[in-house]
C-alpha cells in the first residue's frame, strides 16, 4: 500500500489504514462530516465520504485526521494503493 496520495485541492494526504471499504487519512484541512475529499492515485480521482474529523494533537504542521469510506473504488487505484479483493 501506498503511504501518500496527492489531494486534488491541493497538498499530500497521508494514508493510515486503507482497506476495500473504509480509509483513514491525515489531511492538511479540517473537512466536515458528510463531505468528501477527493485524492488523485494513479491520475484520477478518488472519493473518501467523511466519517468523522479530529485534530490530529501535536502534529506540525497542524494535520486532520479523517474517517471514512470509498465512494468509488475502481481497479486501477486500488492496484495502485496495493489493496486486493
Amino acid at each position: 500500500m501506498i503511504a501518500e496520495a496527492s489531494l486534488k485541492r491541493g497538498g499530500v494526504a497521508a494514508l493510515v489504514t486503507a482497506d476495500l471499504e473504509h480509509v483513514t487519512l491525515d489531511i492538511p484541512w479540517a473537512s466536515p462530516p458528510g463531505s468528501t475529499v477527493e485524492l488523485v492515485v494513479a491520475g484520477a480521482p478518488l472519493g473518501v465520504k467523511v466519517k468523522n474529523c479530529r485534530k490530529v494533537e501535536g502534529a506540525e504542521p497542524t494535520r486532520y485526521r479523517i474517517e471514512g469510506r470509498w465512494t468509488t473504488l475502481p481497479r486501477a487505484q486500488r492496484d495502485a494503493l496495493g489493496l486486493s479483493p
